[in-house]
């Protein structure tokens, strides 16, 4: 059976959200049409990336994943910036607001490119840069998740024309170094999320990158559960739902804040706010944010299935697992309007509301809570036809069997790589 390969900064049972997830979902959705090999770091953790599975070979799955060894992230990455990437990233988030977002050319230093700084952010695998080059071509393709990071980043020049890159990309700071103008021009074919994902890709770096198309990622329909059920304590109530990583990077730290100040101007009526995932910030105290802590996925279609809503508060998303899994369970969705991607999703499925402040947050949430069983009924079956017509696990592997068996068979030439050995 031929032999692909997946590269990704993280691979575990244990992420259950993000780009990993992505990862994971798409290995076992090739696993029966190609060898899968995964190619990854030791982390779970990627604010430290911390060594904790170890290295070398294990099955996960039944599929082979590669884990090469790397130091933790370098607290003191900052000082591999020059001035012109902190002026760079200081003004990005106000250009940004009005559609603007240089980029400068790579000059070849590592130092101006930002290929240090990527260095020092991690996760650093020299090892799986070596295996690439001496083993690019036992593989019939490289597909390449997550462009931000060291694995992708710098692994996918090692061999181009094998190379599918999975960028998942939103604009922030990190993706205005240099370094990344390569990137988006060295695969042979780029599988973007949505369409909004790709034309942010344009408007960073040009019309001229590398050809690509809209993939995504396939989304099962749940089966209905009426006969699951999952005991949150002190939840007897209306809820609304938050499912994945717990950061303030996912915009959690506003989410709470926005529903504290709900709650402040509703005191009698009955909500709370569920959060489902890992904690990487500090829990807030108020009584009716309440932690169901990591959750399996059967116990979390469950939750989202009986949720008033399932709120996305991020504004960076090149997808959204969660919201389109809300959506295919029939649950109604509040997004952050400030993300181009769920902003997106919204119009096209008309399905869901958007928020920009607290207010706009309280008045969907107020929507929710008074909404008739009818409309919600409708609601549910759009939400559920658009992941279906869109996002149906057939037609994406249709998509990346096409882009695969299109790689060369016989060993091609790498273009230069550009950067130094590191």
């Amino acid at each position: 059976m031929t032999r692909i390969a997946i590269i990704v900064q993280r691979y575990g049972l244990e992420i259950n959200g993000g780009a990993e997830l992505h990862a994971r979902l798409l290995a076992n959705a090739l696993r029966d049409h190609y060898e899968v090999e995964i190619l990854s770091s030791r982390a779970l953790d990627y604010q430290c990336w911390d060594r904790h599975y170890p290295a070398g070979e294990q099955l996960v799955q039944g599929l082979r994943v590669i884990r090469f060894d790397h130091p933790p992230k370098d607290r003191s990455r900052r000082k591999h910036m020059p001035l012109s990437h902190k002026i760079r990233f200081l003004t990005w988030k106000w250009l940004a607001n009005f559609g603007i977002a240089p980029v400068a050319k790579p000059s070849g230093d590592d130092t101006a490119d930002g290929v240090q700084y990527l260095v020092a952010q991690g996760p650093t695998m020299p090892g799986l840069l070596e295996h690439l080059r001496r083993h690019a071509n036992d593989y019939q393709a490289l597909i390449f998740i997550t462009a931000r990071f060291y694995p992708t980043a710098l692994g996918v020049l090692i061999d181009p024309a094998r190379s599918i890159l999975v960028p998942t990309l939103h604009p922030e700071k990190t993706m205005a170094l240099p370094h990344f103008q390569r990137v988006f021009r060295a695969p042979r074919r780029i599988m973007f999320n949505t369409s909004a994902e790709w034309q942010v890709a344009r408007r960073l770096y040009g019309d001229d990158i590398a050809p690509g198309e809209v993939c995504g990622v396939g989304i099962d329909i749940p089966e209905p559960t009426a006969t699951a059920n999952v005991v949150i304590p002190g939840v007897d109530c209306p809820y609304l739902l938050y499912v994945g990583r717990v950061d303030q990077g996912k915009g959690c730290g506003e989410l709470f804040d926005y529903f504290e100040r709900l709650r402040q101007r509703w005191p009698s009526e009955s909500l709370k706010l569920i959060v489902c995932g890992r904690w990487f910030m500090a829990q807030p105290s108020h009584p009716d944010i309440v932690s169901a802590g990591f959750v399996s996925d059967a116990e979390r279609d469950v939750l989202i299935a009986g949720a008033l809503a399932l709120v996305v508060p991020s504004r960076q998303e090149s997808l959204s697992l969660a919201m389109l899994e809300g959506l295919a369970a029939g649950c109604p969705v509040i997004v952050n309007w400030h993300s181009e991607v769920l902003r997106q999703h919204v119009l096209d499925s008309a399905v869901g509301a958007t928020y920009r402040n607290a207010n706009e947050f309280a008045q969907a949430v107020w929507q929710q809570l008074r909404v008739s069983d009818a409309i919600r009924r409708v609601q549910a079956e759009q939400g559920r036809n658009y992941v279906r017509d869109n996002y149906h696990w057939p037609a994406i592997v249709a998509k990346f069997r096409r882009a695969i068996d299109a790689m060369p068979t016989a060993a091609m030439t790498p273009e230069p790589d550009t950067t130094n050995d590191h």
